[in-house]
């Protein structure tokens, strides 16, 4: 008998070791039983304590899903349960609630546990409350390892996809790789990214490709696993709202409503005789919503329309808009003969850059241009060298923004010699001005008119004073064509008829 006491005191031993053991284990996890108090929860808190098992609800099965800052726990709808606890630990710290205590409400199954550090390892339980009574058994303990794969989007815009992800904990860099139809492989790109960066915009891409993106994180020199791909489509920019056309003398006004955050704006114009659309404008600010087309032809329809650029992306065009540009109006000409020269003046028309200035006589098949260049705050011009007695003929017109206006009436004039006054004669309604060169010591002027249907020359005006050189010959027919000549009178004696001078009232 004296050598089992031994054994006996040994069996002892480790009987009160065993049941330390087990009730480390039982106080540690918790209790699956109906009612359970915490002891000091929060920061160095114990864990669930054992309770009663008299719940009707059934425990939640939760599911733990790791990202790469956060973990999701989910769980299937508890039969009864008006609201639900979701409990966590890391390694041997003590279990705390997670949930507010309002916000898992019956129809809630998931919570996601955020702002974890990469690679650290999350305990998690739960239990379902009814509206009253005792509260679920424990759910079976799941756990989940923060991932160090980040989570990637990607959101299209016009040329371009942005590209973000969740951070990793401790990370050097990040590597991001492509691919796209036409590619034989996964391409690098956004090289080199550091690790407080979590977004990328890959830009200059083509419209309706589908590219595909996959993100990874390189912590303290080793290259972790690679996300799952995301794809996205650039899209095109949207064409501006309204497009509207205003025309002016020589040109069009364009203004288009603004589109958001492109690069620049695209203008095409169209009229008869081109064969295809015409860019116009060159690159347009993306901060610009109007432009003038300027040098265009009076008379003539234009039609334009507009798109926005953002990334090399041309987008959708306006419809288009038409507008036809007028012609600057005629100037009013008048002319005063002197001896050898016209003296040409002419009324001012706004906005004239320039104006050009035609002559005619018989010994000419054609119009001719002269006085170039005439300036367009220019109004008068003297038409020198001329021959006395030879009839000629001018028209005058204004050019605005490179479009040339109407012509002006078109007066007759016939340089003077010494003795001979140089005669005009500009027709108007049922009247005809005629004005002639002062001739140097003339007693009087004598003015004489023909028109088809009479048999001779008659006197007009009877006599014109030495100081007069000017008469408006009335009451005449329109559309009948009249001939002029004067001449004056020197002590007594009658100088030359001047050539004749016609014009139509």
């Amino acid at each position: 008998m004296p050598t089992m006491k031994p054994m006996i005191r040994l069996i002892s031993i480790s009987a009160l070791v065993l049941a330390a053991v087990i009730a480390a284990i039982y106080f540690a996890l918790p209790s699956p039983q109906q009612s359970i108090s915490f002891e000091e929860v929060g920061p160095g808190s114990s864990a669930p304590q054992a309770a009663d098992s008299s719940s009707t609800l059934a425990a939640p099965v939760l599911v733990a899903t790791a990202g790469s800052d956060r973990v999701t726990i989910s769980w299937a709808p508890i039969v009864g349960a008006a609201s639900y606890e979701i409990w966590a630990r890391q390694g041997e710290d003590p279990w705390e609630r997670l949930d507010d205590g309002a916000s898992l409400t019956h129809n809630v199954t998931t919570f996601t546990h955020t702002g974890l550090t990469s690679g650290d390892t999350y305990k998690y339980t739960g239990r379902a409350a009814p509206v009253s009574g005792e509260l679920s058994p424990w759910a079976a303990e799941v756990q989940a390892t923060v991932s160090h794969v980040p989570s990637l989007t990607a959101a299209a815009s016009a040329g371009s996809i942005e590209l973000s992800w969740t951070s990793v904990a401790s990370v050097d860099s990040y590597q991001i790789i492509m691919w796209t139809d036409g590619l034989t492989d996964w391409e690098r790109i956004g090289d080199p990214i550091t690790g407080t960066v979590t977004s990328y915009t890959h830009s200059g891409l083509t419209e309706r490709n589908t590219y595909h993106y996959r993100v990874r994180a390189v912590v303290d020199g080793t290259e972790k696993n690679w996300s799952d791909s995301v794809s996205e489509i650039p899209v095109r920019p949207a064409a501006p709202a309204t497009l509207t056309a205003t025309a002016a003398v020589g040109q069009v006004q364009l203004t288009w409503t603004a589109v958001s955050d492109v690069d620049s704006y695209r203008l095409i114009s169209w009229t008869d005789g081109q064969t295809a659309w015409k860019r116009i404008g060159g690159t347009i600010s993306g901060t610009t919503t109007s432009y003038t087309h300027t040098g265009l032809v009076a008379g003539r329809t234009y039609y334009y329309r507009a798109s926005a650029v953002k990334n090399g992306i041309e987008g959708a065009w306006t419809e288009s808009v038409s507008d036809v540009p007028s012609a600057p109006p005629a100037p009013v000409l008048s002319a005063t003969t002197g001896v050898g020269q016209v003296e040409l003046s002419w009324t001012a028309v706004s906005g004239a850059g320039s104006h050009i200035l035609i002559v005619w006589t018989d010994a000419q098949n054609a119009w001719i241009r002269i006085g170039d260049p005439l300036a367009g705050d220019t109004t008068s011009y003297t038409h020198s060298g001329l021959s006395a007695g030879q009839t000629y003929y001018y028209r005058v017109g204004a050019v605005v923004d490179g479009t040339e206006g109407a012509w002006s009436n078109s007066p007759s004039a016939v340089p003077g010699a010494t003795f001979m006054p140089g005669l005009v004669a500009s027709g108007s309604a049922g009247s005809v001005a005629l004005s002639w060169s002062e001739v140097t010591d003339a007693d009087s002027y004598q003015l004489i008119v023909w028109t088809p249907g009479q048999t001779e020359w008659e006197r007009i005006g009877g006599t014109h004073s030495a100081d007069t050189t000017s008469y408006t010959h009335s009451g005449l027919t329109a559309g009948n064509t009249y001939y002029y000549r004067v001449r004056a009178v020197i002590d007594g004696t009658e100088g030359p008829w001047s050539e004749e001078v016609d014009t139509v009232p």
